[in-house]
């Protein structure tokens, strides 16, 4: 192997190492939460609100990709490499068409985000309420800091009346520890697709410069796939 290629090799192999590890840690992570393994779960809970399957689910990814990279490279297996090139290049397609989407269609997609709160918070206010709607309901408001439908006055509250803990930031309940009208968040059906309106751009921005790094660590892989299929085309003969 020529240094060229065993220079590729190798930063592949490390580069795969640490996306595999940082893999394994937001499967931990997630797993963590899942399990509700309160010790820890306490420490991160203030850091970190995303829902922990999508630690799992992210992480799992980045694992498996990153493994077919790191082994391909070590072991010089050209079906492993040619495999950890095609995932990458389905990736960046994905990457750059939601970027794409993002830029391009993101009146609509924050309208639609918008029309999905509402009729999330409607279907609460239907006859029936299951755990699962009202656990979802909890869960939102207090990921995205918003309290009901249009705030407060959702839950036909008025006044210092009690209002579901998820709706007020811990920091400034009341002083018997109650959420109340006072010190409620805003209604989700404004913040959520505030929030999406505020960060839309950046993460397709963000998409589409990893998808640039991506792209090169493609280019090395098919790079090094041709020269260990060159390698054992020559120890043929």
């Amino acid at each position: 192997m020529g240094c060229g290629t065993s220079f590729v090799k190798y930063v592949l192999f490390f580069f795969n190492l640490l996306v595999s590890l940082l893999g394994i840690v937001l499967i931990a992570i997630g797993v963590v939460f899942v399990v509700n393994w309160k010790v820890v779960k306490d420490e991160l809970q203030s850091h970190l609100t995303v829902a922990p399957w999508v630690f799992i689910i992210i992480g799992a990814v980045m694992f498996t990709i990153a493994f077919f990279g790191c082994c391909g490279a070590i072991r010089e297996s050209h079906c492993m490499v040619v495999t950890y090139a095609i995932f990458l290049l389905v990736i960046i397609i994905v990457q750059v068409a939601l970027a794409i989407l993002m830029f391009v269609y993101g009146d609509n997609i924050k309208s639609s985000i918008g029309k999905s709160v509402d009729t999330l918070f409607d279907k609460r206010s239907g006859p029936t309420v299951d755990k699962a709607t009202e656990s979802l309901i909890n869960n939102l408001q207090q990921q995205f800091q918003c309290c009901g439908k249009n705030g407060a006055n959702y839950y036909g509250i008025a006044g210092v009346a009690n209002l579901p803990p998820s709706c007020c930031d811990p920091q400034f309940l009341g002083v018997e520890g109650l959420c109340t009208a006072l010190n409620a968040y805003e209604g989700c059906s404004t913040v959520i697709p505030r929030k999406y309106d505020e960060w839309n751009k950046p993460i397709a921005g963000v998409a589409i410069g990893v998808a640039c790094v991506e792209v090169v660590g493609a280019l090395f892989a098919l790079y090094l796939a041709n020269s260990i299929r060159n390698m054992d085309r020559r120890s043929r003969y």
